[in-house]
């Protein structure tokens, strides 16, 4: 079987394509079969929909010039870099404004750019198509100190087992593993568990996902000694970001 004939595989690849975490030849491939194959499409409006919460919520960051040629390049214009450029942010650039002025500065920029406003049309053609619904889930979408992609995290809101996706694996001292901790509305900062130092990692909680990320606001990492449980970060974190919690209220 294909891999676009996988639900589970079509939806972790979508959920990347998304974040802006997809990158190279997989990300190519992923396009290629997202306007070829409904399911994939499908994915990918479902997790643009989802996730567009979060463009509320971050710090905004104009679009550089750099953004606005790679949209122009994707889109085939046969014109000059600078003129392509031109011609979207004179012409097209107030059709997409809900979508990409301002952007979001930190993990969600890349995505949001490259990864959310060519879907975003995509889902225009697709939603009368779409029947399934993204499950209940809680997702962190965490980035470096310097605003660049880190870490997204995701579990079943009722389910025990939390996905990692590491943008780039962490080079870690000795003696040393990554800690994940949650961050509620107060500020109060609570540990939850050691996680793997691994492009695509999981790990398996003591309670569901609603009685851990719940009160969370935020998740962080840090870099904690190998076997401890700490109450506490030993030191500044090395991702951070929000923690969204994806379902619909009746």
């Amino acid at each position: 079987m294909k891999w676009y004939q996988h639900p589970s595989v079509i939806d972790r690849l979508a959920a990347s394509y998304v974040l802006g975490t997809l990158q190279g030849g997989a990300r190519r491939r992923f396009e290629s079969a997202m306007y070829s194959q409904p399911t994939v499409g499908a994915a990918v409006a479902s997790w643009t929909e989802q996730m567009s919460p979060l463009l509320t919520t971050l710090a905004p960051m104009a679009p550089s010039q750099a953004v606005w040629t790679s949209i122009a390049k994707a889109t085939s214009i046969k014109t000059s870099a600078a003129a392509k450029a031109s011609w979207w942010q004179q012409r097209l650039a107030p059709l997409f404004a809900p979508f990409i002025t301002p952007l979001p500065a930190g993990a969600l920029a890349l995505g949001v750019a490259l990864g959310v406003v060519v879907p975003a049309l995509w889902q225009t053609q697709t939603t009368s198509q779409r029947q399934a619904v993204l499950p209940e889930s809680y997702v962190g979408v965490l980035a470096t100190p310097e605003g660049k992609t880190g870490l997204t995290v995701s579990s079943l809101r009722k389910g025990k087992v939390v996905e990692l996706q590491q943008a780039k694996i962490t080079a870690l001292p000795d003696k040393k593993t990554l800690y994940l901790w949650r961050i509620d509305k107060a500020e109060q900062i609570t540990p939850v568990a050691a996680i793997p130092n691994e492009k695509w990692g999981k790990i398996t909680l003591d309670e569901p996902a609603e009685s851990v990320f719940f009160s969370a606001v935020e998740l962080a990492v840090s870099m904690e000694p190998i076997g401890t449980a700490p109450s506490k970060p030993s030191q500044a974190f090395i991702y951070r970001g929000l923690c969204g919690k994806f379902w619909k209220w009746m």
